[in-house]
């Protein structure tokens, strides 16, 4: 997950919203769930189901990042179709850059120059543009097994352990009491990058559609992330929108 294609970019006692809305009945026990399938079904419907998820074909997001590295906040708008995204960053001081991918290029455009991504797999941001990531999860994955119970940033989670169809490892952790993801544990998807980023999913909501993370908190060494979702719609999303620009056009043609 990158926030920097994306937003792509801590399972605590903090999670009450998250316990309301999802718990089991009271006096009811967790499930022993021992199987990739399970785990993954589970989390469909704690989201709210398969329909939801699948219901879902476009999306508008509103989101502020805090990072450890600078001061300010950066505001984050994100328009998303199926394997399509644009993102528009605000930074603090006020600078803009555009982002996106039209299912076979990504790109970025500073007030200095276009560039193209030419690092990252395109099956990468592809799963990375995939609204219905959900039900689909399996279909990155070389492999991905059941790797038991273990401890996840103080969350007793199930743990998933893959590795992508473009080599890279990537674990993930479902709360053993909710069903809903807790976060993950993976390597970059640049194609030379052995760095390890934690990112933790925190405070679901609905926002009309499938439980939404509100708060994401990403870790890479010293480096901490906090992504907060302000506001998701469902609304539909012009197909122009995901146009590649025209200084990410010359590039190709050159």
């Amino acid at each position: 997950m990158r926030l920097d294609k994306r937003m792509r970019l801590i399972c605590s006692a903090a999670w009450a919203l998250e316990a309301i809305l999802c718990a089991m009945p009271a006096g009811a026990e967790a499930p022993k769930l021992e199987s990739v399938e399970a785990v993954l079904t589970r989390y469909q419907q704690a989201l709210g189901g398969v329909e939801a998820i699948r219901a879902v074909q476009s999306e508008t997001r509103r989101a502020e990042v805090e990072s450890s590295a600078a001061p300010g906040k950066t505001k984050i708008l994100f328009y998303a179709k199926p394997f399509r995204q644009f993102v528009k960053i605000t930074r603090p001081d006020g600078r803009e850059i555009t982002t996106g991918f039209d299912g076979a290029v990504s790109w970025t455009v500073t007030a200095e120059a276009a560039s193209i991504d030419h690092d990252t797999p395109v099956e990468s941001d592809r799963r990375d543009s995939d609204l219905q990531y959900a039900l689909h999860q399996t279909d990155y994955f070389e492999k991905l097994e059941f790797a038991g119970v273990t401890d996840f940033e103080g969350c007793r989670c199930y743990w998933l352990r893959g590795t992508t169809h473009w080599g890279k490892n990537n674990n993930q952790f479902y709360d053993t009491e909710t069903g809903l993801l807790a976060g993950y544990r993976f390597q970059q998807d640049a194609r030379n990058s052995v760095a390890v980023t934690t990112l933790q999913f925190k405070d679901y909501k609905s926002f009309g559609g499938p439980l939404v993370a509100t708060r994401l908190i990403t870790r890479t060494g010293d480096a901490v992330r906090t992504i907060s979702i302000l506001s998701v719609s469902y609304e539909p999303v012009a197909d122009s929108l995901f146009e590649l620009p025209a200084p990410v056009r010359a590039l190709l043609k050159s």
